[in-house]
Order: structure tokens, then sequence, then C-alpha cells
């Protein structure tokens, strides 16, 4: 768990010193594909579907993005007669995005990054003899995708992105929600929106 801390904290402290601007925040919604907790196959070891996340985009040059990200994913949660199951799950994602075309409305991207799955299951056993029992777990793993931005106004981009993660924990995601334009909050930031 500290190679990855460390790792993580490597890679944030390398982008914060590339000559990069911080242009749009946000966030949103998808689906998952999920993926069995220690890859055993039973309904109770499955994660959740729904994931909600918060993103930003630094844009390193025109065709070149870097697009970190927290990614949530709603706890699945499991009941059979005195037992309950929970399985929870949190993303932490670096990604390139490489451009296609830079258009005035859309933007259509591949994207190529590093993520980092940390992922809890809870037991809690309830009648005659109550117990609980934690396990967890992390997977470093790589992202690989496509995505596309469309201008809503000049403040709001709308984004839809598909990615596969490839790693212990391999699962098929797809997102999609609102992007704030900082650049143009900043330069229009003594007016009203």
């Amino acid at each position: 768990m500290k190679k990855i801390l460390f790792s993580l904290l490597t890679i944030v402290l390398w982008i914060s010193t590339l000559n990069a601007q911080f242009t749009k925040v946000g966030g949103g919604t998808g689906f998952s594909s999920g993926y069995f907790f220690h890859e055993m196959n039973n309904d109770y070891n499955k994660s959740g579907h729904i994931p909600l996340f918060l993103t930003g985009i630094y844009e390193i040059s025109l065709p070149l993005h870097i697009s970190p990200s927290f990614t949530f994913l709603y706890p699945h949660v499991t009941k059979e007669f005195e037992s309950k199951t929970t399985v929870t799950t949190m993303m932490l994602d670096i990604n390139g995005h490489y451009v296609f075309n830079s258009l005035d409305r859309f933007e259509f991207y591949g994207l190529a990054g590093l993520d980092i799955l940390l992922a809890w299951k809870k037991d809690k056993y309830t009648g005659p003899n109550p117990a609980i029992y934690k396990e967890s777990d992390n997977a470093i793993g790589l992202n690989l995708g496509l995505g596309s931005y469309m201008k809503l106004t000049d403040q709001f981009d709308l984004f839809l992105e598909a990615k596969y993660l490839v790693s212990k924990y391999n699962q098929f995601m797809i997102n999609a929600g609102v992007l704030i334009n900082i650049d143009w909050l900043i330069k229009h930031e003594n007016t009203e929106l």
C-alpha cells in the first residue's frame, strides 16, 4: 500500500512540474461491468455497478491532456438470512488524452493511463454468534479507451467516455458528466455568469 501511495504522489508531483494549465473540472456518473472481489465468482463478492466520479483536465499542449480522476463505485450489498456482505470500491486514475481533432463544438480523444483500485469487503453476521469480518485488496491497472467533449456553452462541456480497465479486477466502464471551463471563469471572474 505504501508503494502505491508513493507512486501516486510521485506522479502527481511530476504532473505539477509540467508547464500545464488546469482548464476544466467536473464530475458525473456512469455504468461499470464490475468485478469479483478476490476473483471469487460468487454474487456476494460482486462489486457495485454505478460509479460517481470527479475529474479534471490539464491541457499540456493542444493534442495532449492529462486527466486525474477519483471514482467511487456505489457499494454492492448482498443480504442472505443472517448475513450481510458489502463490497466497496474507490479508484484513482491518471489518464493521458490524445485529442484527434479540435473542432469548435466537439473533441474526440483516445485515452491511456494508470488506475489504482482500492477495494474493501465487509461480512456482517447476526444471530446467536454475531461477528464482523473485514478484508481489503488493491490493484494497479491500465486504462484504455475513447471519449468525446461536446461544448454546451462557453462555461460547460458535456463529455462521454468508454474505457476498459486491464488489471486483476478487469472491468468495462462508460462515464458521462459535465465539465466546468475554468479558463472561461478566470477570464470572466469580474462579470456575471
